[in-house]
């Protein structure tokens, strides 16, 4: 057994998920308990003092176990609420518009809309666990990482920026979660009060799906320790969860959860906390877990900020999903830049993912890219990196390391920014001065008109064809004609550049800066 709750916290070998139930809010919103609110809500119906006895006593002759008893009375209020409130009796509609819109759009219960709005209107924290609440905030950002709920309230949401919350069983079923910066509220929220699970037809429901959603949490179980906070130890919805999640394992993987599972209860009866073994028997099978009894929460909370991961959960859920939705659907996002995984030019160990600021990450990634990519881009638009990343943190370099020869005319066409200097340089490299005097002095030799003419006479010779391409007049070259000779050329050799002809890469890269001018240039 732990001797203290640092010895806890230590062995945890990742942050963990915080498995949240009504005590949370009860103490930080002042919100009633199940009970308590079923008690509100009859009081809105009926001024009899003896009413929730009648409702309690009804629901006990129509339930088989002790479990199904809150339920069973939920539904009961809930037959009569709704049926008062549709006939408009006792004045108790109080919704405004959001809600009164859920009940007439969305057949919502009125029973469901008016504990929503209730707990909405009730939710204000309680000054005097402020500081606490402000631990719990900080928590959020680099030692926690997720919150499963059951409650309806928006707590979390409110104090945990940037998490993703999924409500109820079926959005949570069929999303890819990441694990990590996210809120499973699985018994529904407020803002939706149709998602909200608390009589026994909606119980029943949650049971029937109950495997579904243990095999989706699953992961989550058995990667990350669980605190339990705001529970009672015999909590159903506690004993209802963790059923099915152990009817999914076999005894060794049960036992692993010992060491993951830590429940905290809370108490006055403790000085500050105690540390003791629990065993919670489930059918055939033996869950034991780790009880925590403390006074005050501020002691977890301090010492699981010492718990941190290095990078914020919030950011880390971003790019996890960024990532995952791009090997769902393959598409390069804003944040993921991808290139040719297949390029034959990137080697294995040359791969390599990074987190950052862009324009940090960008530079260092920028130092690789070569004027050979730079040539073949204008053409086949295979770049790896964004056009202004490129214009502002390289492309200065590359121009004098090129004698301010790149075609620019592309980029400049790319961005709506102004790039004075490089605007300039683009400006000289007009058609008249890509030309060399020598190609213009053997220009009366040319027999050809025309850029096909000269690739029907040359295909199979590029330097040649190339060259002689050249040797034209301005307006004697098709654009269109030659943009698809070049592009035939990368499709045939997309290394071209890297070969050691260097009259064909001249050649070339003369051709490639000639159609950059043509197409661009004059824009």
């Amino acid at each position: 057994m732990y001797k203290n709750l640092k010895e806890i916290i230590d062995s945890f070998t990742t942050t963990p998920f915080l498995f949240v139930g009504s005590g949370i809010t009860r103490r930080y919103y002042n919100l009633p308990s199940w009970k308590g609110l079923l008690e509100i809500f009859i009081n809105k119906i009926s001024s009899d003092e003896f009413a929730f006895a009648s409702y309690e006593n009804r629901a006990r002759e129509l339930i088989e176990n002790e479990n199904a008893l809150y339920p069973k009375i939920a539904e009961l209020i809930e037959t009569d609420f709704n049926d008062l409130w549709f006939k408009n009796k006792k004045d108790i509609r109080t919704l405004d518009k959001y809600y009164s819109d859920k009940v007439k759009n969305e057949s919502v219960s009125p029973f469901k809309a008016e504990i929503a709005m209730y707990i909405k209107n009730q939710s204000n924290i309680v000054p005097e666990y402020t500081e606490e609440i402000e631990k719990l905030k900080k928590l959020s950002i680099k030692s926690i990482s997720g919150i499963i709920t059951t409650n309806y309230d928006d707590f979390f949401e409110n104090n945990f920026e940037g998490y993703k919350r999924y409500v109820g069983q079926d959005e949570l079923i069929f999303s890819g979660i990441q694990g990590i910066g996210e809120i499973y509220k699985i018994h529904g929220t407020i803002e939706e009060p149709k998602s909200i699970i608390i009589d026994s037809k909606d119980y029943k429901e949650f049971e029937n799906k109950s495997s579904y959603l243990a095999a989706k949490l699953m992961t989550i179980f058995i990667e990350h320790p669980i605190i339990f906070i705001g529970y009672s130890i015999s909590d159903i919805n506690i004993q209802s969860i963790l059923s099915s999640i152990i009817k999914c394992l076999d005894t060794k993987k049960i036992a692993t959860l010992k060491n993951r599972f830590i429940f905290i209860e809370y108490s006055t009866d403790v000085k500050e906390y105690e540390i003791s073994e629990y065993t919670m028997k489930m059918e055939e099978k033996v869950l034991e877990m780790t009880k925590v009894k403390m006074n005050d929460f501020s002691i977890l909370y301090n010492e699981l900020s010492k718990k941190k991961n290095k990078i914020p959960a919030k950011i880390l859920r971003y790019y996890k999903d960024e990532l995952y939705n791009f090997v769902i659907t393959n598409e390069p996002t804003n944040t993921i830049k991808v290139g040719n995984i297949e390029d034959e030019r990137i080697k294995d160990d040359e791969l390599v993912m990074a987190i950052g600021k862009i324009q940090e990450v960008a530079f260092e990634g920028l130092r690789g890219f070569s004027a050979n990519e730079w040539y073949r881009d204008i053409i086949m638009n295979d770049k790896r990196f964004n056009t202004d990343d490129i214009l502002e943190q390289i492309a200065l370099k590359l121009q004098k390391q090129n004698s301010n020869r790149l075609p620019l005319n592309k980029y400049l066409c790319e961005t709506k920014k102004e790039y004075a200097e490089l605007e300039k340089i683009a400006l000289e490299n007009n058609f008249d001065n890509i030309i060399s005097k020598s190609i213009k002095n053997s220009r009366h030799r040319m027999k050809y008109n025309s850029v096909n003419e000269i690739w029907k006479e040359y295909n199979n010779n590029w330097e040649h064809a190339l060259f002689d391409i050249a040797q034209l007049e301005e307006d004697k070259i098709d654009v269109q004609d030659l943009e698809q000779i070049l592009i035939a050329i990368f499709k045939k050799d997309n290394n071209i550049l890297e070969s050691n002809n260097n009259s064909l890469k001249s050649n070339l890269r003369r051709a490639i800066r000639i159609y950059d001018y043509l197409k661009y240039g004059k824009k």
